[in-house]
């Protein structure tokens, strides 16, 4: 019975060990880089004060130039320098007290390049989690000691704690030396203000030494953690076994051990050969033993409060879980919140909310019941893995996560959904609609990846967070369509609450899958939906839909004047195309606009025989060679291309059968105008071919 309290206990503190490594691991990193982001944001005040930093630098500067300026009027005895130089370099630092912060942040984008680097090597050993030394030192040990349990427990637990506390150590070290670098950039303008006299330039020459020691262990700092990290995950993947054969766990403890203790040493080391550097490190680890002991005086209260879940079943509330089950499993849905001890039973991966030690595993234990017997997360519990970055965020899947899913995402309850994995920042699910077509749903968090470059929609989770959704498959199109519209003035407001964006009097008609007509002052014109068709060559806007998905308007087409045929209305065509091209200044002898209706071009004479063809620019592509642009009186564009006079020899045909002189066919001369270049016709819009891609997640 005491082998398996002890035993309890070991693991208990094994587990914490793991999780606190498990959360903090590799947060520090992407939070403090080669930047002040973390230090302006944390401490706002040190922004504000650099400005007083800057006058009490001038404030230095100028008394140190005047008590050095003083001085010369001892003559040889003070050893005075000279005023010119000494009034030029006052001069210089004055300007640099001025420009301190950008200079400063110009060293800091130097140490970006290798910062950058580094944290940019990709290797596959570092996917792992802390959770996993616990199970490989265990075996490693039990191989050594297979007799002795009691102390092979004693063993691990000492190992982990003598890593875990190391670890911690260096952790504290990279934040001491990234505060060292904010405190040496908002304070510079001081060292710039003994950069004047010779006698405080030794002060400044070393304010720069240090600058750059500390640089370089920024940049190791990412060395360090990321070498230790990548040696978890070998010797979690191999054992702690060499190409050699030879090795072991204890082996492979040491290395680890002093590698974090040489690590931590570093700038001890870069001191001891000649660089500028901070020592830091030296008590806060102790701090941080003397914040210990006070929490562990409320740990016994704690203990008494946690135990209120398992026996106040009447204080207990119903609303953590949505539990869909009814009776015994019922009760542990409803006794359970869904953002602690359920959540905790179906993570796999990163970090638990609920209690740990004894009285968390009771309760992920009942946890884990409640989620086999119809149990659901609620939507503050998934996201709090949806929210997080996927370094601790871990996932999870099965069919609590597709029962679930609809909780947090709203506009997905009440439909079929399988496969349902939800991890930091990413969703992923095949979803079955009302029209029986099942489609592959992926969501991207708007904070953690880019924005899509194919076609995508908008939706919103119910923690108010914004998400991409990408949807491929047979019933993509229900994520992206618009209502069905039917071109009724009373349509009004579903077409603004829709189309946010749509000029005000527009009407809308669908006409089929993915295409809606749309009408605004008499005048018509296509919209197409980007994600059943590739945006076309053909002059068009983008309508941006209330759901996030773009709509392709295409430009409406010219309207022409009814030209009359025949010669008797040729004044009338005259006049008619005069008051439509008010910009075309040459006199025009007849109009031709047979074509009008169905091409989109028509075509004009001159007195000289010559002509001059328009085509409008909505449906044609600009020509090639030479061309003017008109516009008409309702503010449409047309392609001019001038035509020289031609004479063309054509056959004469009675009857439908060529008439032939002898053995040659009967001609006649025709007078006809030739165009040297023809504008090509805009395609219709084509339908989209292959699934959209997911986004590229935020660097």
């Amino acid at each position: 019975m005491l082998d398996w309290i002890f035993e309890g206990i070991i693991t208990w503190v094994s587990s914490v060990v793991t999780d606190l490594m498990d959360a903090v691991s590799g947060l520090f990193l992407q939070a403090l880089g080669t930047d002040m982001t973390a230090m302006e944001e944390y401490f706002p005040f040190v922004t504000k004060a650099f400005t007083v930093m800057q006058y009490t630098a001038w404030a230095l500067l100028f008394l140190i130039t005047v008590w050095q300026l003083f001085r010369i009027f001892g003559g040889p005895i003070t050893d005075a320098e000279n005023p010119w130089a000494l009034l030029a370099r006052s001069a210089l630092m004055a300007l640099l007290i001025g420009y301190a912060k950008p200079i400063f942040s110009m060293v800091l984008n130097i140490a970006r390049a290798p910062y950058t680097a580094l944290m940019d090597v990709q290797l596959s050993a570092e996917d792992f989690t802390f959770a996993g030394i616990e199970a490989m030192l265990m075996n490693g040990l039990t191989t050594l000691i297979a007799t002795i349990s009691v102390v092979g427990l004693l063993l691990l637990v000492i190992l982990e704690l003598c890593l875990g506390w190391n670890y911690f150590k260096l952790l504290l070290e990279t934040v001491e030396r990234y505060i060292v670098v904010g405190v040496l950039c908002y304070t510079s303008p001081l060292a710039y203000s003994m950069g004047a006299s010779k006698a405080t330039t030794p002060v400044f020459r070393s304010w720069c030494r240090m600058v750059g020691s500390q640089m370089l262990l920024l940049v190791m700092n990412v060395w360090f953690l990321r070498g230790f990290n990548s040696s978890m995950g070998a010797y979690i993947g191999n054992g702690g076994a060499l190409s050699t054969g030879q090795g072991s766990v204890f082996l492979w403890m040491f290395c680890a051990l002093a590698f974090l203790k040489t690590a931590q040493k570093f700038d001890s080391y870069l001191a001891s050969i000649g660089l500028n550097v901070a020592q830091t490190g030296s008590g806060m680890g102790m701090e941080l033993l003397m914040a210990a002991r006070v929490v562990t005086g409320a740990v016994g209260g704690g203990m008494r409060s946690a135990g209120r879940v398992f026996g106040g079943g009447a204080g207990a509330t119903a609303t953590g879980t949505g539990a869909a089950a009814t009776g015994f499993a019922g009760g542990f849905a409803n006794m359970f919140k869904g953002n602690s001890y359920v959540r905790d039973a179906v993570v796999n991966g990163g970090q638990r909310m609920g209690a740990g030690g004894t009285i968390g595993f009771v309760g992920r234990t009942f946890g884990g019941i409640a989620a086999r017997n119809g149990a659901q997360l609620t939507g503050d519990s998934i996201s709090s893995v949806a929210s997080r970055p996927p370094a601790v965020s871990g996932s999870i899947a099965g069919d609590i996560a597709d029962r679930s899913l609809g909780n947090y995402m709203p506009h997905l309850s009440g439909m079929q959904v399988s496969g349902t994995e939800i991890t930091g920042g990413q969703i992923t699910a095949k979803v079955v609609g009302a029209d029986g077509k099942e489609t592959s749903v992926g969501l991207y968090s708007t904070d953690q990846f880019e924005k899509p470059e194919g076609p995508h929609s908008m939706v919103t989770a119910s923690d108010g967070s914004q998400w991409y959704q990408i949807a491929n498959g047979p019933g993509a199109g229900a994520f992206y369509d618009a209502p069905q519209f039917n071109g009724a003035v009373g349509e009004a407001a579903m077409v603004a609450a829709t189309f946010p964006d749509a000029a005000e009097g527009t009407t809308l008609r669908t006409v089929d899958d993915g295409v809606i007509e749309a009408t605004q002052g008499g005048h018509s014109s296509m919209w197409y939906n980007s994600a059943y068709y590739d945006e076309p060559d053909a002059p068009h806007t983008i309508m941006q839909a209330s759901n996030g998905v773009e709509w392709y308007a295409m430009q409406q087409h010219a309207e022409m004047p009814g030209f009359e045929p025949g010669d008797e209305a040729q004044a009338y065509n005259q006049a008619t195309f005069q008051s439509f091209m008010p910009g075309y200044d040459q006199q025009v002898y007849s109009v031709d606009g047979s074509q009008r209706a169905e091409n989109g071009y028509f075509e004009v004479r001159h007195e000289n025989g010559s002509g001059t063809m328009f085509y409008d620019t909505s449906q044609f592509a600009p020509p090639r060679g030479d061309y003017q642009v008109y516009e008409d009186v309702n503010g449409s564009q047309w392609y001019a291309i001038h035509g020289e006079a031609a004479v063309e020899r054509k056959p004469v045909f009675e009857n439908g059968k060529p008439v032939y002189d002898g053995d040659n066919v009967r001609t006649v001369n025709t007078e006809t105008v030739r165009y040297k270049t023809t504008p090509s016709r805009y395609a219709e819009p084509e339908a989209r071919d292959g699934d959209s891609k997911a986004p590229r997640r935020k660097r």
